[in-house]
């Protein structure tokens, strides 16, 4: 057997056991040999490419862009090594096939021009590319979104703050107009008793100062949403008495409870002194404690709680009020959420929101335990690794 017929043998073997599609064209779009490869891809007999152009057995509405796809493939000035892509419907789907017609040579035998095809299938790849291509645009549509959301929420908040500050100045004013108004007509005592209407002047005064005061705290509520939303306010670790610190502000709140409800507080260790940011803090039990003082009924009691442990603090904030019904648990700290059985009481719904981001604020966490007509816990922890960092005399206080 001649050498040249071995090695024709082996070059059509190896071409035969290719994945691509492997064709040999002339300079007139003729074929003149092909792989088994290209067949199968094609989706074609092989009596289908004798003396045919491959443009022959592509679908008609691609024949003509292909041919001249393949006539600029042998012209030098124009040639742009480009690939032609085409679609062919097998069954139920689509393959898209991808042909390079720029392998060229010049044949010294025959003094004739050829190109190599490649044919690939490229559906997997283009597929890809699709949904890459999708999650891009939805990626870029979802980062639109949110710069639009942040730049609505920068607007919101510097809205909130100016107009929570531009309202703060008048409020202010009325109540002290109010204070000097009753300081007026109380000024002499002969003529403040015989007035007949002094018990309803009281009353009104007192409705637009509680008003006013309602008002205020509301804007605080907002002033402090919008603050901490531009990360305005900052984490200010103090040392100090924990105990003490519950007991001054629980005695403040006694006056504002109802009937027969009585706040209780227990310390449950030796150990008092803590290093937290007393000021955030204060905040935090002034918005759980008014809570537990609004949606405890009469005649209910309010129990705090408070504990220190080696690397651990924790306050606890129960009440014997209304609870919140579990399909609206999951809600609770979102900003604006109110429970619906709460909705006939006065409040925004800011309250919790701004305390989960001020316990956050202070690397705490904050949980809760209710029971609709039973009541709700509310349980505050916060680490005191840092303490001895501010003052190691104190870690003989922190120690049993």
């Amino acid at each position: 057997m001649p050498k040249n017929h071995v090695y024709s043998e082996k070059f059509t073997s190896i071409l035969n056991n290719l994945f691509h599609g492997v064709i040999l064209i002339n300079q007139k779009g003729v074929v003149i040999e092909f792989n088994k490869s290209s067949l199968v891809l094609l989706g074609i007999s092989s009596k289908k490419f004798e003396n045919k152009k491959l443009s022959d057995v592509l679908p008609k509405e691609y024949r003509r862009a292909f041919e001249k796809y393949f006539k600029n493939c042998f012209d030098v000035e124009t040639r742009n090594y480009g690939k032609y892509e085409v679609a062919l419907k097998r069954k139920k789907e689509i393959k898209i096939l991808e042909i390079d017609c720029n392998q060229n040579f010049y044949s010294e035998e025959d003094h004739e021009l050829y190109t190599i095809g490649l044919i690939n299938d490229v559906t997997k790849r283009k597929k890809l590319e699709k949904e890459l291509d999708r999650q891009t645009k939805t990626k870029d549509l979802i980062i639109e979104k949110l710069e639009r959301e942040q730049e609505l929420n920068d607007m919101k908040s510097r809205f909130i703050s100016i107009a929570s500050h531009e309202f703060r100045t008048p409020l202010a004013g009325i109540l002290s107009s109010v204070d000097l108004i009753e300081r007026y007509l109380k000024n002499d005592d002969q003529l403040w008793q015989k007035f007949i209407h002094q018990t309803k002047v009281d009353s009104h005064v007192v409705k637009i100062k509680t008003s006013i005061k309602t008002l205020t705290a509301t804007l605080n509520q907002f002033l402090s949403l919008g603050q901490l939303e531009e990360g305005k306010i900052e984490y200010q670790e103090e040392v100090f008495d924990l105990k003490e610190m519950l007991e001054n502000h629980i005695d403040e709140f006694s006056t504002l409870t109802k009937e027969n409800q009585i706040i209780h507080y227990k310390h449950k260790c030796k150990k008092t002194i803590v290093c937290l940011d007393r000021n955030i803090l204060r905040h935090v039990m002034n918005n759980l404690l008014s809570n537990a003082v609004k949606y405890t009924p009469k005649n209910k009691n309010v129990y705090i709680t408070s504990n220190i442990q080696k690397n651990n603090i924790s306050i606890t904030v129960k009440d014997e009020g209304m609870g919140i019904p579990i399909e609206d648990q999951k809600n609770l700290f979102r900003r604006f959420f109110r429970a619906k059985n709460v909705t006939n009481l006065q409040g925004t719904g800011l309250g919790l929101n701004i305390v989960k981001k001020y316990v956050e604020l202070m690397n705490g966490t904050i949980s809760f335990k209710s029971k609709e007509n039973i009541g709700t816990t509310f349980t505050l922890s916060f680490t005191i690794d840092k303490l001895n960092e501010h003052n190691t005399n104190l870690n003989i206080l922190l120690k049993d």
